[in-house]
């Protein structure tokens, strides 16, 4: 059991890992700037899941999240052509951690 519970905690660290990567060249480009030039500077996602509502106003869930990486929200482009299945779950565990 002990093999088990270690490498399942060794998947979930890769996991954020990867995740961590997908943020720095996907969303930090913006999210993490203070010199870009948009009309709208975007928010910032530390603590994100640590509160009850997205900047947005929507609930601050898994499913909301994925769901504004992959269609976009305002100004920020859908990521879903780009950030598949196993890397979105990668990036919504990293971004658990912040």
């Amino acid at each position: 059991m002990g093999l088990v519970s270690c490498s399942h905690s060794n998947s979930n660290a890769a996991q954020i890992e990867r995740g961590k990567e997908i943020f720095d060249t996907s969303c930090a480009p913006c999210h993490e700037a203070s010199n870009i030039t948009l009309p709208t500077q975007p928010p910032k996602l530390d603590g994100l899941f640590q509160k009850s509502t997205l900047p947005s106003g929507a609930p601050a869930t898994d499913a909301q999240v994925r769901a504004t990486i992959t269609n976009g929200r305002g100004i920020m482009p859908p990521f879903g052509p780009v950030i598949h299945d196993d890397d979105m779950d990668a990036l919504i565990a990293y971004l658990h951690t912040r």
